[in-house]
């Protein structure tokens, strides 16, 4: 099958199959409505555990930006507690530590 498209279609296609690394056929097949894409990532499966650790912490690092976040708007930023923050910033840094050494073993 062959198609007819301008010499800048045919680069910003070829480009994009590039940054895909993919061939640019397949590219062109997936994009039809009668294609089914068959490339998918690959997904590892993840500790329950360490995911919930991940989101405990995630949460934590939310709160911190938002608190920062309203200080600076309230223009109270040079008032913050500093020692409070670099103490919070400290043991979630160690969190992250332990979470590191327990996916080592």
């Amino acid at each position: 099958m062959a198609f007819r498209c301008s010499a800048s279609e045919k680069a910003r296609l070829e480009a994009e199959a590039r940054r895909a690394r993919r061939p640019l056929a397949e590219l062109l097949r997936e994009r039809l409505p009668l294609v089914r894409s068959g490339h998918r990532k690959v997904v590892p499966d993840a500790d329950p555990d360490l995911l919930v650790a991940l989101s405990r912490i995630g949460a934590n690092l939310n709160q911190i930006a938002r608190a920062l976040n309203a200080a600076r708007k309230l223009g109270v930023y040079d008032r913050l507690d500093t020692l409070a923050i670099a103490a919070t910033l400290v043991a979630i840094e160690r969190q992250l530590d332990g979470l590191r050494e327990d996916g080592r073993s």
